[in-house]
This record gives structure tokens, sequence and C-alpha cells, in this order.
């Protein structure tokens, strides 16, 4: 018989148990009837097992995970957009401001420009005081709008001698006396190179305004150091001495060495080609005065932006042309007016063309020399601002079968070579010196001083019985005892290079100042103070 799988209680041939009702196993060709089920244990539910201590569930940790990286990512994406946005903000600010500047600058109002450029704008400031590089009131020629003036060139009678032009070659030298705001000062510019394709220049000016100080003067407020020194290097192309229409006479650090289409210390030979034969050309300068000053630094911002390049966006190229003046220059007049200037330490009139244009800063006024292989600028006023005097002159006289343009250092500055002072200490047992230069109020000697030195040297080495008394001169600017003790000290400083420079003995030479005490032109002109500063040399 069987029995119940489940319960173990006797089945008959049914399906299921009596007992339990578990189904019964079926027999071999019958159903097969379920094993018994013992009524001892209860249907219990299944409990999920945990999982072991520290273990995180797969799920958990993958979302955990995701938030820590979307948190990071939106951080980073709120830090890129904070910056972006501040970028966005410096751009509107920086483009704000310079509109600012340039408005200002275009309407010539100098308080607005202080203001602009953040340097004060006081109202009831003007511009109509200045003071001299000394520190006393002053007043010169740049504050008045009268034109410059020069008597008319008459032509040499037959036979005689004049000088007509000035060679240009290594080591010509030209001085320039300017008249600014910020008072009078000197440059020196010097040819240093000539090479198929231009003229290298070097310059240096010391005592030079700064125009933040002009303006916060302007301004009322406290004016940083008003002046300093300024040296560079300018290549002009020939090309551009052949035919460029832009002049630029502004040298400064920032600017380019090298600046296309432009010329540098005259104008080209196609400016005064057609001055001659045309009575006009189309003509460019930079602004004088405090805007011009200006304008130069922030045209040099807009140069190193990029705009002079031809994909330069229309802000930029605006930039880079402020501070420049374009008009027609017409010439004054059909003759030439005579300009005197100091050519080799010998006063001398050099024929020179007078040429005037109109602009919105008022009548800017040029005197240019009349040489077409080298038309130099020998003075100009610009409006009531600027004015600029070429003063003096200087080259290397070259022997017939020397080169022009030969890179060797220049040896002599004299019109007569190297012997010219030699001769007049023979002749008259005094000359008159202007080749040597100091920086502004000191006694340092320039290196452009270098061969009237050796000149100096040259004429106590083949005269060893000479002694000279090496005097000193300025002009009027300062105090009297001021000038008298500066005098005395740049006539040591030019003993003491010839003692340890070139082997003068020191008992030889007697040193001696004199202030502006001996004036040999008068101190109201801009060119008679640059010819009073002088050393002289005395027999003794």
């Amino acid at each position: 018989m069987p029995f119940c799988a489940q319960c173990g209680a006797p089945v008959g041939a049914v399906q299921f148990c009596s007992k339990c009702g578990a189904r019964v196993p079926a027999a071999a060709g019958t159903v097969p009837t379920p094993p018994p089920v013992s009524p001892a244990q209860p249907h219990r539910p299944i409990t999920p097992v945990p999982n072991p201590p520290g273990a995180q569930p797969v799920a958990q940790g993958g979302n955990v995970l995701m938030k820590v990286l979307v948190g990071f990512l939106v951080f980073i994406l709120l830090i890129v957009l904070a910056v972006m946005g501040s970028c966005v903000y410096i751009g509107y600010r920086a483009k704000k401001k310079a509109d600012e500047i340039q408005q200002a600058y275009k309407t010539n109002d100098l308080n607005k420009l202080a203001g602009a450029l953040g340097v004060g704008n006081s109202p009831g400031a003007s511009g109509s005081s200045r003071r001299s590089s000394s520190g006393t009131a002053g007043d010169d020629s740049a504050a008045s709008s009268t034109p410059l003036s020069f008597p008319s060139w008459t032509p040499p009678a037959a036979g005689a001698e004049a000088i007509t032009k000035v060679p240009l070659r290594v080591g010509l030298t030209v001085v320039t006396a300017i008249a600014q705001f910020g008072g009078d000062y000197e440059s020196i510019k010097q040819v240093q190179q000539i090479i198929p394709s231009g003229v290298r220049l070097s310059y240096r000016a010391d005592n030079v305004p700064n125009p933040l100080e002009g303006l916060q003067k302007l301004s009322g407020d406290a004016a940083p150091k008003s002046s300093g020194s300024i040296s560079g290097q300018r290549t002009v192309r020939t090309l551009d001495l052949q035919n460029a229409h832009d002049y630029m006479q502004w040298f400064g650090p920032n600017q380019p060495d090298l600046m296309p289409g432009t010329t540098a210390i005259g104008v080209s030979r196609e400016v005064l080609f057609e001055l001659r034969e045309k009575g006009e050309t189309q003509f460019s300068f930079r602004t004088g005065g405090l805007k011009g000053m200006a304008g130069s630094l922030l045209g040099a911002l807009g140069q190193m932006a990029g705009g002079s390049t031809p994909g330069a966006s229309k802000e930029t190229k605006d930039l880079a042309s402020m501070g420049k003046d374009e008009c027609t220059l017409k010439r004054v007049g059909n003759g030439l007016a005579s300009f005197p200037v100091l050519l080799n330490n010998q006063r001398v009139s050099l024929p020179a063309l007078h040429a005037q244009c109109t602009t919105d800063d008022g009548l800017a006024d040029f005197y240019f020399l009349d040489d077409l292989d080298n038309p130099l600028a020998l003075a100009w006023k610009l409006g009531s601002s600027d004015t600029l005097q070429l003063v003096k002159i200087s080259y290397p006289v070259q022997s017939a079968a020397a080169p022009a343009g030969s890179s060797s250092t220049p040896t002599a500055a004299g019109a007569g070579g190297s012997q010219q002072i030699e001769q007049e200490l023979k002749q008259t047992g005094q000359a008159e010196v202007y080749g040597i230069y100091f920086d502004f109020a000191s006694d340092k000697i320039k290196p452009e001083s270098e061969p009237v030195l050796r000149e100096i040297a040259d004429a106590l080495n083949h005269n060893p019985g000479w002694k000279l008394r090496v005097e000193g001169h300025t002009d009027n600017i300062g105090g009297d005892q001021y000038n008298l003790d500066l005098s005395q000290r740049r006539a040591e400083a030019v003993k003491q290079v010839l003692v340890t420079r070139y082997h003068i003995a020191a008992d030889r030479l007697t040193p001696q100042g004199f202030g502006a005490t001996r004036p040999k032109e008068p101190n109201d002109t801009l060119a008679g103070r640059a010819r009073n500063r002088r050393v002289e040399l005395i027999r003794e």
C-alpha cells in the first residue's frame, strides 16, 4: 500500500492524502501523487538576508558618485560664466573709457582730457599759466600764436661763398631747442648709419615735459616729477626719404623702430619739390602741445594694438591716428627766408622755404632747408603750443675719397676739419665750443660730445706749450648762484675728461664758470638761450 510522502499516512488509489491533503505521487503508469505535508511545519514567509556590515548597495553608490560629479561640473560652469561675465564687463568699461578719452581729445578741452585720463578735473582750472623748467614763471614763444619770422634770403654776391646745403652723412648731428607747456628742452638727433635701404638715427633729450604732469597742473592737482629723459633710435626708409608725406616728429621709447610712410628730422624730397613747383602739397604731422603729447601716447597704444595693419578695427585705427593732423601745406611767398644757425661752430644763414597750413588747432608754421637732398626741418610752430628751432648743426668733414655713407666713427666736428678749434686758438686766442653737450641741469657730458673733446685734445697735443682756461656759460633760466655753480661744475667736467681720457696734464687746464653773466645772444628767445649754453676756450 502506498503511503503519503508528506505525512506518512496510508493512502489508497487516490490523488490526495485524506489526512494532510498532499498530492499522492502516481505509481508507474498512474498520475504521481505529491508527497505529504507535515502539519507541524506551517508556511513561513521568506525573510531577506541583510548585507554584510560595511557593504554598500551597488545602485546607491553609483547615485552618490553621479551627484558629486554633477555638482563639480556645475561649480566649474559657474566659475567660467563668472570669468566670461567679468571679461565682458571689463571690455565694456575699457571701450567706454577709450570713447570718453577720444571724445575729450576731439573737443580740445584739456580739462576734460585730464578728467578722462583720471588725473583730476577741478573746476576753474586754466592752462594759461605755465612754469619754466627752472620752476620760475616763464613766458616764451610757445604761449603765443604769432607765427615765426625770419628775414629774407639774399643770394651771395658773385664769387662769394655761401653755405646752402647740409650733407646727409654718418655723424650728422642736429640740435633742436623746443618750447612746450612744461618748459624748454633740447634734443640731439644723430645719423648713426646709412645703408641702401635707409638711414638710422639716434635720439636723446632731457627735461622732456611729462604730459600727465601738465594735465595735473591744468586740473589743480599735485604734480609728479615734471621732466624726464628720452633716448631711442629710428630707421627711416630710403623710399620714405624720397616720397613720404607724413612728418613724424615725435620720438619715444614706445614707438617702433621702423615707421613706414614717415620721415623724422625733415620732409621728403617730394614734399619740398611740390612746394617749390606747385606751391602746395598734402601733408601730415603730429599735433603740438599737451594734446599732441597725450595723442602720441594714445597713438602708440593704437600702434601696438595693430592700428596700422590693414585688418584693424575702426576703433583701433582711430586710436592709432590720434595726435595726427592732416592738411594742405602751402608755400608762403615766392622767395626764401634766411635762417640763422650754428654750423660746425660757425654762425651762418641757410636758405629756408616757408610753408603754412591751418588745422583745428590753428596755424601750423614750417621752415624747411631748401635742399632736395636733405630738406631738414629748421623750425616749426604749431598753433599756440609747441615751437621748435634748429640751433646747431655739425657733421664730420670728409675727404673727397671718403664715401658719404661710410659708417666709420666721425672724427671731426668743424667745417674746417679737425683743426678748426686749433686754428681759432692760434688766430684769436679763443674758441667758442658748442659741440659739448650736458644732461639737463647736470655736469654729466653726453656721448655725442666725443668728437669735439677729441678735437680739443688734438689741439693741445699739437701745441704742448699751450695752457687753456676752460670757461662754462649758461642761459639765464634759474637763479644767478645756481647758474654760476652749474657752469663751474661743467667746466671742471670738461677738464676731468681731457685729463683722464685723453691724458692731458691737469696743470694745462683751468676751469672757470661764469653762469649767465656773459651771454652771446639775448636770452628772450629760444635759440638765444640755446646758444648761450656753451663752453669757451681761452689761451693763457
